[in-house]
């Protein structure tokens, strides 16, 4: 394997283990929401919207046509 595709493999690897993060700290906000009546969705909505959008963008990078 050359080096180039080396290095595109781990870029790869990294955008994955972000999104993995990422989809993990959707979960645990979801979790609370659902278990604490006392917390404001609207906050935790925009919240889940901006991680949405940061996942997209990370996808995005790698949409191959």
């Amino acid at each position: 394997m050359m080096k180039e595709e080396k290095d595109r493999l781990e870029e790869m690897r990294e955008a994955l283990d972000e999104i993995d993060h990422t989809l993990r700290q959707m979960l645990l906000l979801a979790e609370l929401s659902a278990s604490d009546s006392s917390v404001d969705r609207e906050t935790l909505q925009k919240g889940l919207d901006h991680m949405r959008n940061k996942i997209d963008r990370i996808a995005d990078q790698w949409n191959v046509e």
